[in-house]
């Protein structure tokens, strides 16, 4: 099972399973409306094996709680798909609802094998793995795997 975190109205293409779409209003695809700012979730523990976060990060307040509830509901081995808009991009900084900016290296902090993920291992106990991260065009994606 996959969870949509944001969906707003933009929908998963090619999921071959059951999608929950999350976003804080009601939109034409929205199963479960809330506001992912409350902590925590309407989700059981290890409830999905993926989760997707596109364009919704760097709305959020606190970056560190997202994370550590995503970990949460996701299963041991879990994949988490992010995206968000580069910090060199204008949007990143013009967009007035942006609370975070991010580069390549953010997520770093939540690995322990990263030289960031070493340095701050307090930032969290809930730990991720980067498997990848690239540019895409204006934007910065990520794939984070859960660790336990």
């Amino acid at each position: 099972m996959t969870v949509n975190l944001g969906c707003g109205e933009r929908r998963i293409e090619g999921a071959q399973e059951t999608v929950v779409n999350v976003d804080f209003r009601k939109t034409s695809i929205t199963d479960v409306v809330h506001d992912l700012r409350d902590f925590p979730w309407p989700f059981s523990d290890e409830q999905f094996e993926r989760a997707y976060a596109l364009d919704i990060i760097e709305h959020m307040l606190e970056v560190v709680p997202f994370l550590d509830e995503v970990w949460r509901i996701l299963r041991p081995g879990g994949a988490l798909f992010i995206r968000t808009t580069y910090f060199e991009a204008e949007q990143s900084y013009s967009d007035p609802t942006h609370c975070h900016y991010f580069t390549l290296d953010s997520f770093d902090y939540f690995d322990p094998e990263t030289v960031f993920g070493k340095r701050y291992h307090w930032y969290s106990t809930r730990k991720w793995h980067v498997v990848d991260r690239a540019l895409c065009g204006q934007d910065a994606c990520f794939e984070l795997r859960k660790e336990i």
